[in-house]
């Protein structure tokens, strides 16, 4: 008996739903223009809020998949660390790091696992005249692959033997391959670096994008032929694997041979920073923090405005209605069904706004993800978020004009002319 009363009930509130909802869409497609404008400022701030957070989450994206290429515990050794904040003075003067300090690291260090110098340059790569330039040249040894997240689509990586020396060979990146060979093997063959040719024995997994600079637009060779082509005197890093749980001890012993190799004093500061995966993480979060609660702010302040704007609106459609409201309620309405009426116009109106809104900034993160050096993506869950929140925008600001036409004296609001 229980069962059935609460299934009337329920039933009777959905019929009451239906019918308010009817009646929500017939007053707002008779005041057109009226609900258009009641649209407009929410669409701008839900554009302003969906654009914004397809930044951040690109962004972010982007962020991640650099620092997974780098290795979770992988240690980069550089003449200055990644991310300077003030006194940059201080690490003007820096010796630049020396195939000396990767050898003494390879000798004394028992704590590390793999020890790789890399080198970087951008040069012109061309194959029977197909030719790209600015491609990442990145010279470095053998142990590099243990020290990144790099994998082989096919043939194999630098031998120990090649890696120490200046042997001409070539592992290129996916799209390298794709742009040089257009699907055929570039195994065996051999690419132009300017006056050198190198034979390719290798072909990298893609990688994808990190902010706009595709991670697929690579040639690794040996360091000595990187040395060789592009001169040594350029700022190298040398990348370092820790032993399993041994990564704080690991930078401890780093610190200690450096230093040493270097002859620095006691009380001499360090001529070389030590940087991992976690810092960058770090200090990424806090500066996107920052930008997205700003972001946030101006997008929230631009729907207040559109909310009030609804609010406004819906009082006067609740005053042109008062004659409305009252043959309703003298015809038997309750409050409760003028109640809901009026908050599922409000939510309506809020939601084709938050719609609009939404397809503004999906639009907007593919133009920018497509044409900016940027990425811009939303998630499923995002779009459906906007517009859910759309929606509590809509029943929050007609709270108000509801609560006023369900609480008209029906007698009075017959009299209203």
């Amino acid at each position: 008996m229980i069962l059935g009363a609460a299934w009337r009930r329920g039933r009777r509130l959905a019929v009451e739903l239906a019918a308010s909802a009817g009646t929500a869409v017939r007053g707002i497609v008779a005041n057109r223009m009226r609900a258009f404008l009641s649209t407009v400022g929410i669409a701008i701030g839900v554009a302003t809020l969906m654009t914004i957070y397809g930044l951040v989450s690109g962004l972010t994206t982007s962020f991640t998949r650099q620092l997974a290429a780098l290795g979770s515990s992988t240690m980069y050794v550089t003449s200055r660390p990644w991310v300077i904040r003030g006194d940059w003075w201080r690490y003007r003067n820096r010796p630049p790091i020396s195939r000396d300090d990767v050898e003494a690291l390879r000798r004394r260090g028992d704590l590390l696992s793999a020890v790789a110098p890399v080198a970087n340059a951008a040069a012109e790569v061309s194959y029977r005249g197909e030719r790209i330039g600015l491609v990442q040249i990145q010279g470095t040894s053998s142990e590099y692959i243990d020290t990144s997240t790099i994998k082989l689509a096919s043939g194999r990586f630098l031998s120990s033997l090649e890696g120490a020396g200046a042997q001409q060979v070539a592992v290129i990146g996916s799209e390298v391959a794709q742009r040089l060979f257009q699907g055929a093997s570039p195994l065996g063959a051999r690419i132009s670096l300017g006056p050198s040719r190198f034979t390719v024995i290798g072909v990298l997994v893609p990688q994808g994008k990190a902010f706009g600079r595709s991670l697929d637009n690579l040639v690794i060779i040996p360091i000595d032929a990187f040395g060789r082509l592009y001169g040594m005197r350029r700022d190298m890093a040398i990348a370092v694997t820790a032993r399993p749980d041994s990564l704080f001890q690991a930078e401890d012993q780093i610190i200690e041979i450096l230093r040493g190799e270097r002859a620095l004093a006691a009380d001499d500061d360090d001529t070389f920073s030590i940087n991992r995966q976690s810092e960058l993480v770090k200090i990424f979060n806090e500066e996107t923090s920052a930008l997205f609660g700003v972001a946030i702010a101006i997008g929230l302040i631009t729907l207040l405005v559109g909310g009030i704007g609804v609010m406004n609106i819906m009082l006067v459609a609740v005053t042109e209605r008062t004659r409305e409201i009252g043959v309703r309620r003298a015809l038997g309405a309750r409050r409760r069904s003028i109640l809901v009426q009026f908050l599922t116009e409000a939510a309506l109106v809020t939601m084709v706004g938050g719609a609009i809104g939404t397809a503004i900034g999906v639009m907007a993160s593919a133009i920018i993800d497509r044409t900016a050096p940027v990425s811009a993506e939303l998630s499923p869950a995002a779009v459906i978020g906007a517009l859910v929140f759309s929606g509590i925008i809509g029943l929050a600001f007609g709270t108000w004009p509801a609560y006023r036409a369900a609480h008209l004296d029906p007698i009075e609001s017959l009299r209203y002319e």
